[in-house]
């Protein structure tokens, strides 16, 4: 994630300090933290279980507004407003290679006057850019 671009939704100016844990061949869970707040940023992906694991959140996310995914993002879906430290919640499954990962993106309320859906959608497409590099592939809809 262009941390220029996560500053310029969220409004947040202090120091990032990334930590995260697992095996970047297989899964990880990457935080953002910042200084005197909860980490503002979380970012999530898997190889295992998509499908299993969309189908929870969705039925973890039934009771509140919740956007389909543009189709060329996967399977999946944008809550708004989900929780508190980071209210944005964005998840999709996706095919990248003979790899079906998944991958979700929780962060920070958006500054006044940015549409938090859209964001997350961009933020979408960039960790999935990102997830394709890394792993030498090509992602696209499941």
């Amino acid at each position: 994630m262009p941390e220029v671009e996560f500053r310029r939704v969220t409004g947040i100016t202090g120091t990032l300090k990334p930590a995260g844990g697992g095996d970047p061949a297989d899964n990880y869970l990457c935080l953002a933290h910042a200084a005197g707040r909860s980490a503002p940023l979380g970012l999530q992906w898997d190889l295992e279980d998509a499908e299993k694991i969309v189908r929870q959140q969705e039925r973890g996310y039934a009771e509140r507004s919740s956007y389909l995914l543009p189709s060329e993002l996967g399977k999946g879906f944008a809550s708004p407003a989900a929780g508190s430290p980071r209210p944005n919640y964005v998840i999709a499954m996706f095919r990248c290679g003979d790899e079906r990962p998944w991958l979700s993106i929780d962060f920070a309320p958006v500054v006044r006057g940015r549409d938090a859906v859209q964001d997350m959608f961009a933020f979408m497409r960039i960790a999935q850019k990102r997830f394709g590099q890394i792993h030498k592939c090509e992602p696209r809809p499941s």
